[in-house]
């Protein structure tokens, strides 16, 4: 059996039962409320390693954070590309250079 439920009489009925507690409940729960929504503003912790040990450092919640880190690791991936491919062609033009002047071994020609 399903019934549908109401979320203004839900609301109502919670309404009439807090006017119903007692005034050192009521204190209790803000005060719950309160602690609540201060944990939740605080950033998750987890464990991480540092140089002297396990340390704690909060993870990035928002949707911009993760686009900045994403973003930093694409440029640190396409810098580090560039660079593997600027040393690659400076090496193959080293050695054409060697090849045409004629300062390579002959040994490297005879197989």
């Amino acid at each position: 059996m399903t019934t549908k439920l109401d979320p203004k009489k839900i609301t109502q009925l919670l309404d009439q039962s807090t006017r119903q507690l007692d005034g050192k409940i009521l204190s209790a729960l803000q005060q719950s409320r309160a602690q609540a929504l201060q944990r939740q503003s605080t950033p998750v912790q987890v464990l991480g390693f540092a140089g002297d040990g396990w340390t704690h450092f909060p993870l990035p919640r928002s949707a911009r954070q993760w686009i900045t880190i994403g973003l930093l690791a694409l440029a640190l991936a396409s810098g580090a590309n560039l660079w593997w491919q600027h040393t690659r062609h400076q090496q193959i033009i080293d050695t054409d250079v060697e090849i045409l002047t004629d300062e390579l071994p002959i040994e490297l020609f005879v197989d």
